[in-house]
């Protein structure tokens, strides 16, 4: 199997930085006050907000924050806030309600990933929006470092790999408090890397992105832009030709699979319901429609479906929200209408991805909310 890794020299906060991480951006993007009590509790301290634009904020002042976040990259840079290690990866312990979910954060070959429902050793899971792809690849062609929220699921039961790293005795890098727990890094040495790296060649027959799925297609799509302009000798190790990562192994029972359910707003709450019970079996509490259908490609499909029609013929527009609670309550204060999704099962899920395609946008997440991965990480992508 061709080696779809790469062990680059990451960059990590300095110890003292106990305020650094942020979750992924694209998280509480229907709640614009979550990121503005985030921003207002970090003060002046640099912290990894300096770094992302939240999803919740897209289309404002997208060019002059893709313009600011460059300038703080740079700051950051010179300014040592990121320290840069030797050649190597992160092993990460994240403690959640569902125990301790362990990850891997590594680079991946862009020569070795595909997106668009296309076959590949590294290839998404789920589709991503044309517009939100615009975006990141903006944000990679401009910022001098990536930070990413890229999840990449790979399965191995008996979970050999991390089982490999938890017997050697590696050096802690950090250990930050988190929403529903914390999380730790440890460092693996290039020769550490490149072992594990064989145990997830060995054990994985793909890998599949399933967060920060926006991120990965843009990154690609820069990788190529830049490849068209560069020597075939100067190709080998550009750094724009890898992309960081977080790897976590399906079969770990801290890996918690969940659907990301639709809110449907700016229309007639009572009329969506009537016009979507007709359509699935479900059952009705309030303005909330809990799907009674097996999760998978084709039911999240006829459910984008259904809301698309009911849309076009009465109006509104619908929401991705992240986390059942977070639905209900938006449903119950907006008057809107949300439609719980079925929530996957691993064993049906792995056999489903294994056979090919694409699920749609906004499919599935890892840990609902709060469960995403923290901005922790980071790695210079351009010779700048």
């Amino acid at each position: 199997m061709k080696n779809c890794f790469y062990i680059p020299r990451i960059l990590v906060p300095g110890k003292e930085r106990k305020n650094w991480c942020a979750i992924a951006c694209d998280r509480y993007r229907n709640e614009r006050s979550y990121w503005e009590s985030e921003t207002a509790s970090r003060g002046a301290e640099p912290s990894a907000l300096d770094f992302i634009l939240p999803e919740a904020r897209l289309g404002e002042n997208d060019e002059e924050e893709i313009l600011r976040m460059r300038e703080e990259a740079y700051a950051a840079l010179e300014n040592d806030y990121l320290e840069k290690l030797v050649r190597g990866w992160v092993l990460t312990e994240r403690r959640t309600p569902m125990g301790i979910r362990r990850g891997i954060v590594g680079a991946i070959d862009l020569e070795c990933f595909s997106y668009g429902g296309e076959e590949g050793q590294v290839r998404s899971l789920q589709g991503a929006p044309e517009e939100l792809v615009r975006h990141y690849l903006s944000q990679r062609a401009n910022v001098p470092i990536e930070m990413p929220h890229i999840m990449v699921l790979y399965d191995d039961p008996k979970d050999r790999a991390v089982n490999f790293l938890l017997k050697e005795d590696l050096e802690e890098l950090y250990d930050y408090p988190v929403a529903g727990g914390a999380v730790k890094g440890y460092f693996l040495t290039e020769e550490i890397a490149e072992d594990t790296a064989n145990l997830l060649l060995s054990r994985a027959q793909n890998f599949y992105v399933v967060e920060g799925v926006a991120a990965a297609e843009a990154a690609k799509l820069h990788w190529q832009k830049v490849k068209a302009g560069i020597s075939k000798g100067q190709m080998g190790r550009h750094p724009a030709r890898f992309m960081l990562a977080e790897f976590v192994n399906l079969s770990d029972g801290a890996v918690d699979l969940q659907p990301v359910h639709r809110l449907v707003k700016e229309t007639e709450a009572e009329a969506f319901c009537d016009f979507f019970a007709k359509k699935f079996k479900c059952e009705r509490k309030g303005n909330c429609l809990t799907l009674k259908i097996p999760f998978g490609r084709e039911s999240v499909r006829t459910v984008d479906e259904a809301i698309g029609e009911f849309l076009r013929a009465d109006g509104g527009r619908a929401e991705y929200i992240y986390g059942e609670d977070r639905l209900k309550k938006f449903a119950a204060e907006e008057g809107c209408a949300g439609v719980v999704m079925p929530r996957p099962k691993k064993e049906t899920f792995l056999k489903e991805i294994r056979d090919g395609g694409l699920f749609p946008a906004y499919s599935v997440c890892i840990g609902g909310a709060d469960g995403a991965r923290y901005y922790i990480e980071a790695r210079e992508i351009s010779y700048d």
